[in-house]
């Protein structure tokens, strides 16, 4: 039998019940020091009820024990705890306790319900009461703000998708333009929503917008756009020509899929006779381990690496801080170095490849030393650039001997100097640093350059690393492009795995994809 919160209340040993009165509702002063209090004692009542009716009561009891719960936050934090929990049931009473009233929510409790709402909708069909809801807030919403929140508009969206109401959930994703860019979950559940309702070109128009500002899709909107291929498309030729559709896009845009996509999509696949395996990469040569087949090097065309170098030249003429932060006097001086000086055949990052020794080290000019003469024993021709600073330390006398080198003001940005001397120097240039600059490439605020960006940089990227007691590894450019590829009609795709933080085989995070976590879908033998 269900014991009711005022039977919790008089028979629980807990420190907090055996400090309340036996008058249910009466206000108690616990006097706690620990914010955190008021939270622990609502999990206590939460923990210990299935069912709960007196919520005056729980309210009162809260606010009378010390913390940052107020008379105003305190149905939101409510909610949110009972949501994170699980309780959704509990929930729900609470909600229905807080529409009773005919006051006017505050915007957190609001959002707090919309969330709630959303919760409900994945376990059945929300309600006529839910549904009302939340078109009222959305009529509320846009009848009282000129421009909401984000917050209060991405609950809105999400809760929007849950009924299906994906016209009202597009004018609140162009609420969310007025102030910030949306969130990838934002457009993901649009684009989720545009599909369900078999709103193909309009999902496909969102997709390209939400990739150009680098919001790549999560697992929600990739699962609905394979379901739409599998339920409009019968014929097993029609299907497979639409799921390499879906393969091009995440090819061309360079994407990396979450796991859970990536199991949908094998599992597609796998409808229409493909083999479908995960598999790992061979870094090395790009060789796949299930079928054997390589990835190929997509290496710049001619006219594309001019693209990409007349982009950076137009940026260094006009002097734009967009890229290059530094003085006219400075700018002017380090063109005229680099037209004196080149071509070279590798440029180093001086202060980002010395700093790879840690932080703290003293012998950071050893290792930029033993980079040196790395380069040197290939006799290649080598541009150092640093900072002022590192003139004053010691030995550098000969690694100045053995380079090309320009320093900057200790104030300057120094990442954009060393990638735009690779890049003036021509296409047979590489560069060496650490830095996996996606900052830079989000500078340049266009898709086909970010594109083009991302293959010269993995061509042409060198990379330093130690630990240990062993040397230095000097980390050559990729051979292979860890993109999405189609190789003989089979189709190589790249995911990353749910716990993102462990890569297999120890492999050091340098901005690449996981080689151990790939897609091998290979069409049937004819």
């Amino acid at each position: 039998m269900i014991r009711t919160v005022s039977q919790f209340l008089l028979s629980s040993t807990s420190f907090y019940m055996r400090t309340v009165p036996k008058r249910a509702c009466q206000t108690v002063a616990y006097g706690y020091k620990h914010a955190n209090d008021q939270i622990q004692y609502l999990k206590s009542v939460i923990n210990e009820n299935d069912e709960i009716n007196d919520w005056p009561c729980i309210k009162s009891k809260v606010l009378a024990i010390p913390g940052t719960i107020n008379p105003k936050n305190i149905d939101a934090v409510l909610l949110k705890i009972l949501i994170n929990d699980k309780k959704l049931n509990i929930a729900q009473s609470f909600a229905e306790y807080l529409l009773s009233f005919r006051g006017e929510l505050n915007l957190g409790a609001t959002n707090a319900i919309l969330n709630l709402y959303v919760e409900l909708n994945k376990i059945n069909k929300l309600s006529d009461k839910g549904r009302k809801f939340i078109i009222d807030t959305f009529k509320h919403i846009n009848y009282t703000y000129q421009v909401p929140d984000s917050t209060t508009c991405e609950r809105l969206l999400h809760a929007l998708c849950a009924i299906n109401e994906w016209h009202k959930a597009m004018k609140v994703l162009d609420d969310i333009h007025a102030s910030c860019t949306p969130t990838h979950s934002a457009f993901s559940t649009v684009i989720a929503t545009l599909f369900k309702a078999n709103k193909k070109m309009m999902a496909y128009k969102l997709i390209d917008k939400s990739i150009s500002l680098q919001r790549p899709l999560l697992d929600v909107a990739y699962e609905e756009w394979i379901n739409f291929i599998l339920r409009e498309h019968k014929h097993k030729k029609t299907i497979t020509k639409y799921l390499d559709e879906l393969c091009s896009h995440v090819s061309r845009n360079f994407i990396v899929i979450p796991e859970k996509a990536a199991e949908k999509l094998m599992g597609a696949y796998e409808t229409v006779g493909w083999n479908a395996k995960m598999t790992k990469i061979n870094k090395n040569n790009g060789q796949c381990f299930n079928c054997n087949a390589k990835l190929d090097c997509l290496k710049l065309s001619e006219d594309e690496f001019q693209l990409l170098q007349s982009i950076i030249k137009d940026k260094l003429i006009v002097g734009s801080d967009l890229f290059l932060k530094t003085s006219p006097d400075e700018l002017k001086r380090f063109i005229s170095f680099v037209e004196q000086t080149a071509p070279y055949d590798i440029v180093l990052d001086a202060l980002n490849v010395s700093y790879a020794v840690g932080k703290y080290s003293n012998d950071r000019i050893g290792l930029l030393t033993y980079v040196v003469e790395h380069f040197q024993a290939r006799n290649m021709k080598i541009l150092l650039l640093g900072r002022k600073h590192m003139l004053s330390w010691p030995r550098m006398k000969f690694v100045l001997s053995r380079t090309c080198n320009f320093f900057t003001d200790n104030l300057s940005q120094d990442d954009p100097f060393f990638i735009s001397a690779a890049l003036l120097s021509g296409p047979h240039t590489d560069f060496v640093s650490r830095d996996l600059l996606r900052g830079h490439r989000f500078k340049l605020q266009n898709e086909q350059l970010i594109h083009l960006f991302q293959r010269w940089q993995w061509q042409h990227q060198w990379k330093v690393f130690t630990g240990g007691f062993r040397p230095p590894i000097v980390q050559p450019p990729l051979s292979v492009t860890p993109c999405a590829q189609k190789n003989d009609s089979t189709w190589h795709v790249p995911f990353e795995r749910a716990d993102a933080t462990v890569t297999s085989f120890g492999q050091i995070k340098d901005g690449t994809p996981d080689w151990a976590s790939w897609l091998c879908l290979q069409p049937p033998l004819r």
